[in-house]
C-alpha cells in the first residue's frame, strides 16, 4: 500500500474514531456551529473543549474525574456494540478494526480475543485483549494509567485538525462527519 493511502486510511480511521469519541446524542452536522462559539468560521482548541466537556463525562462512568483503562475499553466497545447485544460479532469487530482501533493491531483476527471459542467477542475478552495494546495509552499522553480532560480534548481534537493548523474549519468538521454518515450517539 502506498504511503499516500497508508496516511489516508489512518486519518480515516482516526476520523471515525474521534466521532466515536464526540458521542453526541445530536447529528454530527448539526453541532458545528455549537461548537464555534465565537461564529468565526473555525474551532479553536478552547472553543472545542468547552462544547467537549460534557462528552467527557459520558467517559468517565464513575465520575472520579479521569477515565481509566476499564472506563476507556467499555466505552469504546459499547460505542462499537452497535446491536447492544454485549457481544462483538463478526462484523461489529470488522467495523471496529477498520475504523477504530485497527492501527493498534497487528491483524484483524480476532480469534486471540475470542478466547472461549464461540465466535463473538465479550466485554471482557475484548478488554483483556486490549490491554496488550498501545490503544489506551495513546490518549494517556503523561502516563499515569488516567486520561484526563486535556488529554481527551487533545487527542480528539488533534485527529479532527487535519491540516494541523490549530482550527477546525468547516471542511475538516464536514470531511469528519461525512465519513460517519452523520451517525448520532
Amino acid at each position: 500500500m502506498s504511503n499516500i493511502k497508508k496516511k489516508t486510511m489512518k486519518t480515516l480511521k482516526a476520523s471515525l474514531f474521534t466521532m466515536l469519541l464526540l458521542g453526541s446524542s445530536v447529528a454530527f452536522s448539526q453541532v458545528y456551529d455549537d461548537f464555534d462559539t465565537n461564529m468565526d468560521g473555525g474551532i479553536d482548541q478552547t472553543e472545542f473543549n468547552e462544547s467537549y466537556s460534557e462528552t467527557y463525562e459520558q467517559w468517565d462512568t464513575n465520575r472520579d474525574g479521569t477515565i481509566d483503562d476499564r472506563e476507556f475499553y467499555d466505552t469504546t466497545y459499547d460505542r462499537v456494540d452497535t446491536n447492544s447485544d454485549e457481544y462483538l460479532d463478526a462484523n461489529e469487530w470488522n467495523e471496529g478494526y477498520d475504523n477504530v482501533y485497527g492501527e493498534y493491531l497487528e491483524t484483524n483476527d480476532n480469534t486471540q480475543f475470542d478466547v472461549d471459542g464461540d465466535q463473538r467477542i465479550s466485554r471482557d475478552e475484548y478488554y483483556t485483549g486490549m490491554r496488550d495494546t498501545d490503544y489506551y495509552n495513546s490518549f494517556d499522553t503523561n502516563r499515569d494509567n488516567r486520561i484526563d480532560e486535556d488529554e481527551m480534548n487533545e487527542g480528539v481534537y488533534n485527529s479532527m485538525d487535519g491540516n494541523q493548523d490549530g482550527t477546525i474549519d468547516r471542511d475538516e468538521y464536514d470531511r469528519f462527519g461525512s465519513s460517519y454518515l452523520d451517525a448520532e450517539y
